[in-house]
C-alpha cells in the first residue's frame, strides 16, 4: 500500500498495523482508547472506529499512536504513509464507494460463503451481467458496460487458485431467471459449472422442492478475514450493510440452507442438464 493507493485499502491496512502496535505494546481497547481521548479528546469507540477502519485516523490520532507504541522505524514510516493515504479521497468509480469497500474485503477473506436465489454478481459473466444490468431502472445506460465488467473482474479476484475458500449455495429458481438469450444464458451456466468444480469451491443448488428456505429470501455474503473475524454483507437494491454482530445468525441460516441443497455432485448435474437444455434450442 502506498499513499497512492485507495483510501478504504489505507483505512484497512492502518487499522490493522494500528492493532498490532497496540498489542506489542501491552494495552488493552479500553486502557489505549481512554489514553488517547483523554490525550487528544475525541468520543468513545473512536479507537475501536479506527482499528476497524470505520473511520479515518486523525493526524492528532497518529501522533499519539506514534509516542505510546514506540514502534519501529519500518512501523512508523509505515503508520503515517497509511494515514495520508487514508485521507485522500478515494478515486471515482463507477461501481461506487460500496463496491470498492466490498471488493478490498473480498481481497482479504480466507473464507468466502454465499446464498442467493439469483444469479450474485461475482458469479456472472460479462455478457451475463451487462444484459442483467441492462434491464435495471437504477442503472443509467450509460454505465451498464462498466458495472459489468466491474462483475466479471470481481469473479476473477475470488475464483483463483491462491484465493479464498468459497461455499455457494444457490437456489434452483435462480437458474430460471436468465437474460441475454440462449447463447448468453449458455456461456453463464457453463461459467457456473466451471466456478463448481474449481478445488478451492462448494457448490450447491437448493432445488425448488426444498420449499421455503429463510436464507434464499435473505441472501447475504459471509466473509472471514484472519486472525478470526466474521462480516456479513447484505446488499439492497438502496444500499449494502454490513453486519459484525450476531454472526452466529447467519451462519445458522446459511449451514441450514446448504443442508437444504442437494449433492455437489447432483448439483453439478443440473447446471450439466441447464446447459443440454440451452443447446438446442
Amino acid at each position: 500500500m502506498t499513499a497512492q493507493g485507495d483510501s478504504f485499502d489505507a483505512r484497512l491496512e492502518f487499522g490493522k498495523l494500528a492493532r498490532r502496535l497496540r498489542t506489542e505494546a501491552d494495552l488493552t481497547p479500553k486502557i489505549a482508547e481512554d489514553e488517547l481521548i483523554a490525550a487528544v479528546g475525541g468520543y468513545a469507540s473512536v479507537l475501536s472506529k479506527i482499528e476497524t477502519a470505520r473511520i479515518s485516523p486523525k493526524p492528532a490520532h497518529v501522533s499519539w499512536m506514534l509516542a505510546r507504541y514506540n514502534p519501529s522505524k519500518a512501523d512508523a514510516d509505515r503508520l503515517g504513509a497509511l494515514a495520508d493515504a487514508a485521507a485522500l479521497r478515494a478515486k471515482p468509480a463507477v461501481a461506487g464507494v460500496q463496491s470498492r469497500e466490498y471488493l478490498t474485503r473480498l481481497r482479504q477473506a480466507t473464507r468466502v460463503s454465499m446464498i442467493y436465489n439469483e444469479i450474485p454478481g461475482s458469479l456472472q459473466t460479462f455478457q451475463f451481467a451487462y444484459w442483467t444490468l441492462l434491464k435495471s431502472p437504477l442503472v443509467d445506460a450509460a454505465d451498464v458496460e462498466a458495472l459489468a465488467r466491474d462483475r466479471a473482474e470481481r469473479g476473477e479476484w475470488i475464483f483463483r487458485p491462491d484465493g479464498p475458500e468459497v461455499w455457494i449455495v444457490l437456489g434452483e429458481g435462480a437458474l430460471d431467471r436468465m437474460d441475454g438469450g440462449p447463447e448468453v444464458c449458455a456461456e453463464e451456466m457453463e461459467h457456473l459449472r466451471a466456478v463448481a468444480v474449481m478445488p478451492k469451491v462448494h457448490f450447491r443448488i437448493v432445488p425448488n422442492s426444498a420449499g421455503a428456505v429463510t436464507g434464499l429470501s435473505n441472501p447475504f455474503t459471509l466473509l472471514h478475514t484472519d486472525p478470526d473475524e466474521w462480516l456479513a454483507y447484505v446488499g439492497h437494491f438502496a444500499r449494502s450493510d454490513y453486519e459484525k454482530k450476531d454472526i452466529s445468525r447467519y451462519q445458522l441460516v446459511f449451514d441450514n440452507a446448504w443442508e437444504a441443497g442437494v449433492s455437489e455432485e447432483q448439483s453439478r448435474a443440473i447446471l450439466e442438464a441447464r446447459i443440454a437444455d440451452l443447446d438446442q434450442r
